[in-house]
């Protein structure tokens, strides 16, 4: 029974040399005793290949290959030890949580941490630590009452964690086994294995080992035959041995520790195997490696005499950059070099940050690859199904859960009834007991709030299709919430769930999707399918029993499943031979390869930074230390150890190593190169840094070469060379050449797509006046709002009104609802005054607002399948909206009282069906425009000058009007309104009646600005301000005081008019003359007629206005449609210019027609 060690620096074939005693010792005598190979978790897979196939081993039952936890399996199974139940991470922290609660009031210092997320989680990994370290509660207890000196928070900590580690070993004690205890049991164990008597054990791949492996291989030097450890160290060591900041300190001390071990066994120390005295074989294809590997660490600087083409260094310009750089390097080895894939590996020390874009990067340029990194399951379509069907019950059947948990594709429900059932849902608002009550859903979509028809067949036929489905989704998960809903403990939520699980048949069709995945040889995600339904099933036996018997709520039970979920993860395997290895710097154990690729090497991640973590700072492990507890190493000892790391990752490739970083990072700040490119740099002085962009650099011949690579990238950079040169930028030969190998059949077809794009300007051409007609109609119907969209921009018209898109429905209350409810309020508080006989001006405050109560209540039932209903913040609303009307029925009594104009029209319609004739304008070719509408109020004043009409609309938020909006055709509707009712008015009654004015009332609850207290006539004159009619007013002084009797001087508190002392207005006054308002209306006339006219000629132009700061994108629901896009050619904006007052009525009064082409931006 011996100790022998195989020493040799990096490259000089340990492992080799392991693998190939392990091979002759099967092959020589295949039924001898046991030949056991100890690696790292990590590296059993690798170790296992390398021995049966590059070995040349093939099978063996003697030669085994194991890793410490697997070896305490194995013993296990013959001693015994296993019959406790395992307990995983996430039940021993749910046992942790319970048990702070319940010693919470003993605990010294972690008391007040106990309920902050994450803090089980953090004393769980402390109590792992201690374990693997061998550390007691008796030591740490000991520890607290030893300790001296300005340590009192230590002290605390120590006493705090004693207890608990202390109640957590007698709670797991009966029926647990802690997975942080395998070592140690194996350690008791080993002595009564027959396996392990007199059998042969290598131990390759560690640096160090911890406590517990330690006390394994004591052990196994008691029974084995040999141990043989392989340790990457300079030997002979100097005779004073290593310091701390040496580079084989770590391994000088495992060797140390593992030699004051076999004397404490009285084993053997046989001479060691030193691989150092011959040269590294790994680099004798490169040098250079080889130089790296003797001199990195060395002082002074032994400058590398040679040419060194197998070292690179490189920067990119971006992440991704760095990463196409590499992706290309590692084809154009495999093409020109004949490297095959698993020849080269990618290692990093930051992976998480590199993980998305190398696993898109690499598909992209169609390289196999395996990324080395446990796989998260919280994107997983089964853990997805749990968690939305437990906020499903805990949210009341609310509409984001239900359909997540239905678009999992695990329910019986197909996707084609899901979007029936979506559409449904969110256009009715459906939650909660709705879903369960076994009532047919009849709700119905009601458009405006007087819309009563019956349902028709097509409705009563979508109806019970949406119904039929509405069954089969809500089946199962009914049942799961009367379950779940009727459990007492945490068992019961379990089986609960599990019988859910069961009933929708998830095995079977997660196990379906895993044939599936393995026929498109898609094995990542077919091992994904395979483990997660046993991982899931683990966490919930870990959950009952762990908490089988706690009464928990609902929440605190998703909390726990979130947590179990977030600290799952899959581990896969390689799932081929021939793959790019991709694996962090830390956690890799690559076979031999012959090129490295080393990315992210930035400063501060190659060499890590070091931070504290966990419960004790680095001042606390070093008061440890002093008192004989040694725990993981502290933050001076990692630091050191990156070394180590560095070390590993330059020597570990046979022929190419390439090194690179970004110059920035995803927000585009700079990022610095690590110190271990400076060093580099100073061992190859002639080597130079090569900068990689994210696109070939024009007029660089070999740089676009470099981009070469595969026929579907070389595309897509064509494409961009190509939208250069038809900006004018001169296309080079080599791209020139790349386009016409495209042209060639066969290839032809497939970059004909691609290359459309060049040409691509989304431009819509017209559609033909004949599908035009076909789709608007003859004669062309219109409203004022549709117009205005038009001129706004001609797509949007055309895919409102011509093909007649629309918003997916949503219960939700939006603005056109809201406008819709104050025209209807208001309108029916004129009805009631109608009919009482009532002036408007004779009501007090209080019966506006008692009556207006009154008509919110009874038309509150009527919006939007009672939405106004539906909620506690809509019963909210309702109240707010009486507010609204309220204040807006005072103020425009206020107008009654002080004006001579009254409501002759509410709501009043005008078209082929309406109280006002339809506006008709004649088009070319005999065809015509119809514009109908509805008028919100029209009043009239008659005076000692003639008769006047003014319009009132009615909205929800602040207008303002000008003659430029009308000029642009951006604001018709009050003109249109005005100018319909001039000419009804004219026809009626045969004599001419004159333009009042035209005018925008905002129905809202005015926020005032205030220095202090407002008496109630300071608050009402506040008010009336806030709300003043705003819009253009005939300009003469003696018909706008019929519009407000209490204004002689000054500006008038119900509109935003003032009056000067002289009689004239004050500048700035909204007020036009009788001639400009026939100016407004003629050109009214002439953009009705030229819009008319354009729609009918099939104009469909995506050509949206821009002007200031608003544009016609700014609200539109058809941009998913349009993509409009200013960086595109084509796509720009019609800037409509500012333009001076007066040159406004210049234009109109001339009738130019050129306002729909203004500059383009």
């Amino acid at each position: 029974m011996g100790l022998r060690f195989i020493f040799g620096r990096a490259g000089t074939g340990k492992t080799h040399y392991i693998l190939n005693n392990v091979k002759e010792a099967a092959a020589d005598n295949p039924l001898g005793l046991p030949v056991f190979l100890l690696v790292p978790e990590q590296a059993t897979f690798q170790t296992e290949y390398g021995l049966c196939a590059k070995m040349g081993l093939g099978g063996s039952i003697r030669a085994q290959v194991l890793s410490f936890r697997r070896l305490a399996h194995r013993i296990f199974l013959e001693t015994g030890g296993s019959a406790r139940i395992p307990i995983g991470e996430l039940g021993k922290r749910m046992v942790l949580r319970e048990l702070l609660e319940r010693q919470k009031s003993k605990l010294r210092i972690f008391g007040k941490s106990a309920g902050r997320p994450g803090f089980a989680d953090c004393l769980a990994r402390s109590i792992g630590e201690m374990k693997t370290y061998l550390v007691t509660p008796d030591a740490l207890t000991e520890a607290s009452l030893t300790l001296t000196g300005n340590y009192g928070l230590l002290q605390d900590k120590l006493s705090d964690l004693a207890l608990l580690y202390s109640e957590l070993e007698n709670y797991l004690a009966p029926r647990y086994t802690d997975p942080d205890d395998y070592l140690k049991l194996l350690a008791e164990r080993v002595l009564h294995a027959p396996s392990c008597k007199d059998a042969e054990f290598w131990i390759d791949g560690f640096n160090g080992f911890t406590p517990q492996e330690l006390a394994v291989i004591e052990k196994l030097l008691l029974t084995a035959k040999n141990v043989n450890v392989a340790l990457c160290l300079d030997y002979p060591c100097p005779e004073s041995g290593f310091t701390e900041e040496d580079l084989f300190y770590p391994t000088w001390d495992t060797f140390r520790e593992l030699t004051m071990i076999a004397e404490k066994t009285r084993s053997s120390i046989h001479e060691p195997v030193n691989l150092n005295s011959e040269r590294p074989h790994r680099f004798q294809n490169c040098p250079e490696i080889g130089h790296l590997e003797q001199n990195y660490y060395r002082y002074p600087v032994h400058l590398f005499n040679g040419e060194h083409q197998n070292i690179v260094l490189a920067a990119g310009t971006n992440r991704r950059a760095e990463v196409e750089a590499c992706a290309r390097k590692i084809i154009r080895l495999a093409m020109d070099e004949g490297y095959r894939w698993r020849d080269t590996a990618v290692v990093l020390r930051d992976l998480d940050s590199y993980y998305e874009i190398i696993s898109e990067v690499f598909r992209d340029f169609d390289i196999p690859f395996f990324i080395d990194r446990k796989r998260p399951v919280m994107h997983h379509p089964l853990v997805e199904l749990i968690r939305s069907a437990v906020e499903t019950v805990m949210k009341g059947w609310t509409y984001e859960p239900v359909f997540r948990y239905l678009k999992t594709d695990l329910t019986p429900i197909t996707r084609e009834k899901v979007f029936l059932l979506e559409n449904y849902v969110l256009a009715h608002g459906i939650r909660g007991s709705k879903w369960t009550d076994g009532f047919d859903w009849t709700y119905r979509r009601r458009y405006t709030l007087n819309e009563e028809a019956e349902i028709g067949d097509r409705e009563e036929t979508e109806l019970s299709e949406i119904n039929e489905a509405r069954r089969e989704a809500a089946a199962q998960l009914a049942g799961f919430n009367r379950k779940i809903r009727d459990s007492k403990n945490v068992r019961e939520m379990a089986r609960a769930l599990f019988e859910l699980l069961e009933e929708l048949g998830a095995i079977a069709k997660i196990d379906q999707w895993r044939l599936e995945a393995e026929n498109k040889a898609q094995l990542d995600k077919a091992r994904e399918h395979a483990q997660i339904w046993s991982g899931v099933v683990n966490l919930l036996d870990e959950v009952v029993e762990a908490l089988g018997d706690e009464e928990l709520t609902l929440r605190e039970f998703a909390g726990i499943l979130d947590a179990g979920f977030e600290s799952m993860a899959l581990g896969l395997i390689p799932p081929g031979f021939d793959q790019v290895i991709v694996a962090s710097l830390d956690r890799s154990r690559n076979p031999e390869v012959k090129a490295v690729f080393l990315l992210g090497v930035s400063e501060g991640v190659l060499p890590a930074k070091i931070t504290d973590d966990g419960i004790f700072n680095d001042r606390e492990r070093e008061g440890l230390h002093s008192l004989g507890l040694n725990l993981s190493p502290d933050s001076r000892q990692r630091a050191f150890n990156e070394q180590f790391l560095v070390y590993t990752a330059l020597t570990r490739s046979s022929d190419k190593l390439w090194v690179s970083y970004p110059m920035a990072d995803d927000e585009g700040r700079a990022v610095s190169p690590s110190p271990v490119t400076v060093r580099i740099k100073e061992l190859f002085p002639e080597l130079r840094e090569t900068i990689f962009q994210v696109e070939p650099v024009t007029g660089d011949e070999n740089d676009s070469l470099e981009f070469l690579v595969r026929p579907g990238r070389a595309l897509i950079y064509l494409t961009g060379r190509l939208r250069e040169a038809k900006a004018g930028r001169t296309l080079d030969p080599v791209w020139r050449d790349v386009y016409n190998w495209f042209l060639e059949e066969g290839r032809r077809q497939t970059a004909g797509t691609v290359l459309q794009s060049i040409f691509y300007d989304n431009d819509e051409k017209p559609i033909t006046p004949k599908t035009s007609r076909s789709l608007h109609g003859s004669p062309l119907k219109a409203s004022v709002s549709r117009i205005e969209r038009f001129m706004a921009c001609p797509f949007a018209y055309f895919s409102s009104s011509g093909l007649r898109l629309k918003e997916r429905p949503v219960f939700r209350l939006a603005a056109p609802d809201m406008g819709e409810f104050f025209h209807a309020a208001l309108k029916s508080f004129a009805d009631e005054l109608h009919k009482s006989g009532a002036d408007w001006g004779s009501l007090s405050a209080e019966d506006c607002i008692e009556l207006t109560g009154k008509i919110v209540e009874e038309l509150a039932p009527q919006l939007q399948s009672e939405i106004l209903l539906s909620t506690a913040r809509y019963r909210y609303l309702t109240g707010k909206l009486k507010r609204n009307v309220s204040r807006a029925v005072i103020v425009l009594g206020e107008h009654a009282r002080r004006s001579d104009f009254r409501p002759v029209g509410l709501e009043l319609s005008f078209g082929p069906d309406g109280q006002l004739p339809a506006l008709v304008i004649d088009l070319p070719d005999g065809e015509s425009l119809c514009l109908a509408g509805r008028i919100d109020r029209l009043d009239i004043a008659k005076t000692d000058t003639g008769t006047y009409l003014r319009v009132i609309d009615y909205k929800s938020s602040d207008n303002r009007l000008k003659p430029e909006d009308i000029y642009y055709g951006l604001k018709l509707q009050l003109l249109a309104y005005l100018h319909v009712t001039l000419l009804a008015y004219a026809r009626t009654f045969g004599r001419p009646v004159k333009p009042g004015g035209i005018l925008y009332f905002t129905v809202k609850e005015p926020i005032v600005n205030t220095n202090g207290p407002l008496s109630k006539e300071e608050a009402d004159r506040a008010v009336l301000a806030e709300l003043k009619m705003r819009g253009l007013i005939l300009a003469d002084p003696q018909v706008f005081k019929t519009m407000d009797r209490h204004i002689q001087t000054g500006y008038s508190e119900l509109f935003s008019v003032g009056l000067k002392n002289d009689g004239s207005f004050y500048q700035g006054s909204p007020v036009i003359e009788e001639t400009q308002f026939e100016i407004l209306r003629r050109h009214l006339e002439m953009l009705l007629k030229r819009a008319g006219k354009r729609i009918l000629d099939g104009d469909v132009a995506i050509s949206p206005y821009r002007r200031e700061k608003s544009s016609a994108c700014q609200f539109c629901t058809f941009k998913p449609v349009c993509k409009f896009d200013p960086l595109l050619a084509g796509n720009k904006h019609r800037v409509l210019p500012a333009i001076p007052r007066a040159e406004v009525w210049d234009l109109m009064q001339k009738g130019r027609e050129d306002i729909e082409q203004p500059q383009l931006d």
